[in-house]
């Protein structure tokens, strides 16, 4: 192991538990326990991964998340006590790749840090550079999206997320199957997180084309990239 992970966490206690737990699963821990310090930090540090706490002093996570995401696509995930859905979507819609509520299992973070770790250094395998299905048009290059011609601005997971549909287009699948296929091994039960996932990616597509999304949800199974009927 040995990749640097970044703890930005408020509260003494909680934070030494985390970066115990880190340091104990081989991985280099650093620390910050405001917004500002953690930006000062992530920028001398350069992590690997960022485990990021919402309720913060001076910038809060969402504008930590904000100001990661303007240069970097490092993996993030929030670790925090707003367990209401709202809370959750928002994270994601800002760029997290991940969040967990407090109180929380050390063993389950530890394999989410794991599989977020995995994914960002993962080789994409040989396929096509630039995906079209109708008018939608994903470049694997330059990590952007556009419908009818204007760029749709994605986060890392909903970037990820809607190329795996359009490389599935008109297939079926299965909701442990893009979870296996987008968040890896370990995620194949958090429907819930590809739901909220699923959500922000449809409301930023039709934001830019209406009725753009061209995602489908198949209750109960899972979901279909599909033309307008």
């Amino acid at each position: 192991m040995g990749e640097r992970i970044l703890i930005v966490e408020d509260e003494p206690e909680f934070a030494a538990l985390l970066e115990l737990w880190v340091t104990r699963a081989g991985y280099a821990a650093s620390s910050a326990s405001s917004g500002n310090d953690a930006l000062r930090r992530f920028y001398e540090d350069h992590p690997d991964l960022v485990i990021l706490d919402v309720a913060l002093p001076g910038l809060d996570g969402w504008q930590v998340i904000e100001r990661i995401r303007e240069f970097s696509r490092v993996p993030i995930i929030l670790v925090t006590a707003r367990s209401a859905e709202a809370d959750k979507i928002h994270g994601l819609k800002l760029g997290a790749d991940d969040y967990i509520t407090k109180p929380l299992s050390f063993p389950e973070l530890l394999a989410r840090v794991e599989a977020a770790l995995r994914r960002a250094a993962t080789p994409t395998p040989e396929r096509p550079r630039r995906l079209h299905f109708r008018d939608l048009v994903v470049d694997l290059d330059e990590h952007k999206v556009r419908l009818r011609g204007e760029e749709v601005r994605l986060t890392p997971t909903e970037f990820r997320l809607l190329a795996y549909l359009v490389e599935h287009a008109g297939q079926l699948v299965a909701h442990r199957q893009v979870l296996a296929g987008v968040w890896g091994a370990g995620y194949d039960a958090d429907v819930h997180l590809l739901r909220m996932t699923i959500r922000n990616l449809r409301l930023k597509l039709d934001a830019v084309g209406p009725g753009g999304s061209y995602i489908t949800t198949e209750y109960g199974l899972g979901y279909r990239l599909t033309g307008p009927a």
